[in-house]
């Protein structure tokens, strides 16, 4: 990853405006993070994650905990994942990760008008035309974001997805924040952390 930035509501509010059309949040179930971390639903750990916790993501060492984006569906795919998202609603995650780190070229954290929290990832040129190519073959489903082993959520879209990066909703500002930081492997002055830093609220 070239570059990690972490924005305020201001300066990230035209780049989340441009994009509210080609994105929609889950409408059945929410499957952002919620104001508490017991409650946040867990998933596979993408490739390489430490495979401890089922509960809040732990900053691991200095590059940051695992993050990546998964195609995903409220509909039973054959080889997919089931992972439980709250009552009785079951997201499907394909195994094969969309989004890795090694795709991202910086990380935003905000909010939109009404105070959700925003986490935008920006991707490089090659992974754009891969999600663009996987969204056109794969109409109506979901984009499943996992930062560390926690779903952080699943928007669907209804539209191939054409853009240099995606933003996704994770409750609030705070958990933005957090993850944000928890991807990057800092801190909030900016260090590299070295022990277990985030918690998502």
């Amino acid at each position: 990853m070239k570059a990690t930035r972490i924005f305020t509501r201001s300066s990230l509010a035209l780049a989340l405006l441009a994009l509210a059309a080609c994105q929609t949040p889950p409408t059945q179930p929410d499957t952002a993070a919620t104001e508490s971390p017991d409650t946040a639903a867990t998933a596979p750990a993408p490739a390489g994650a430490p495979s401890a916790s089922d509960a809040p993501v732990q900053a691991a060492a200095a590059q940051g905990v695992p993050v990546a984006v998964f195609l995903a569906d409220m509909v039973m795919q054959e080889g997919w994942r089931p992972i439980p998202v709250g009552g009785d609603s079951t997201l499907y995650l394909d195994p094969r990760p969309v989004v890795t780190r090694d795709d991202l070229t910086g990380i935003q954290a905000g909010a939109n008008q009404q105070g959700q929290g925003l986490l935008a990832l920006m991707l490089n040129s090659e992974a754009s035309a891969r999600l663009q190519q996987l969204t056109t073959d794969n109409p109506n489903k979901r984009l499943a974001l996992v930062v560390g082993r926690t779903l952080m959520a699943a928007p669907s879209y209804a539209e191939p997805v054409a853009t240099g990066q995606l933003i996704f909703p994770v409750g609030t500002e705070a958990n933005a924040t957090a993850a944000a930081r928890a991807i990057a492997g800092v801190d909030e002055s900016g260090a590299p952390t070295t022990q277990d830093a985030a918690t998502f609220q």
